[in-house]
């Protein structure tokens, strides 16, 4: 063989052999390229998912923020207009005729006896003007129920406003109207959340 005639063969070699690389080349470009397509497709959806979680997460964050705050506001409310009831309440009594506040007193009393001979704490103004009726007219309603009316009116005041204090052997029931309120008030404050919290649960 001439040496021109090796020197194409080698030549014709060598771009057969290129071609075989270029093309072996481009097939491994386009699938390293669908890969990264691939990749890039499943790391936009893995991003947008968590994004989307994440606006899920506040919405679902300020949304238990906002129901907490109108729960609240709620509340808060509820808990003003019951203080003015009570309010309300208070100064009606304060205020109440005698004979109206002296009734009141004696069914309070009646409820509150336990062993009939308890002695009866008044305030110093409530004992010069209603002590001796009151216990005289518990004393006899008692008697007519069946049970032991010996109640005594105590020589003892005490600084309690309205309502009076029953003195047992043991203890003492204190049954003062800011007592009453107080009591009231708690009980229904704790009734209204109740009812609030539950139905904002539902």
């Amino acid at each position: 063989m001439s040496a021109e005639k090796i020197v194409e063969k080698i030549l014709s070699d060598a771009r057969a052999e290129a071609a075989r690389i270029l093309e072996s080349a481009r097939a491994q470009a386009a699938q390293i390229r669908e890969h990264a397509e691939r990749e890039a497709q499943h790391q936009r959806e893995l991003i947008l998912a968590q994004a989307q979680q994440e606006a899920q997460s506040r919405r679902r964050a300020q949304l238990a923020a906002a129901t907490a705050a109108a729960r609240n506001a709620v509340l808060e409310t509820k808990r003003a207009l019951l203080e003015r009831v009570f309010q309300q309440a208070a100064e009606r009594i304060k205020t109440m005729p005698a004979t109206e506040y002296k009734s009141w007193l004696l069914r309070l009393l009646l409820r509150a006896v336990e062993t009939g001979d308890e002695e009866v704490i008044l305030s110093p103004g409530d004992r010069q003007t209603l002590g001796e009726a009151l216990v005289r007219e518990a004393n006899s309603q008692l008697a007519q129920q069946g049970k032991k009316g010996a109640l005594r009116l105590s020589l003892e005041t005490r600084d309690i406003g309205r309502g009076f204090i029953l003195k047992g052997k043991n203890s003492e029931i204190n049954v003062t109207l800011k007592t009453l309120l107080r009591r009231a008030q708690d009980e229904l404050e704790i009734e209204v959340a109740r009812m609030l919290f539950g139905e904002a649960r539902r």
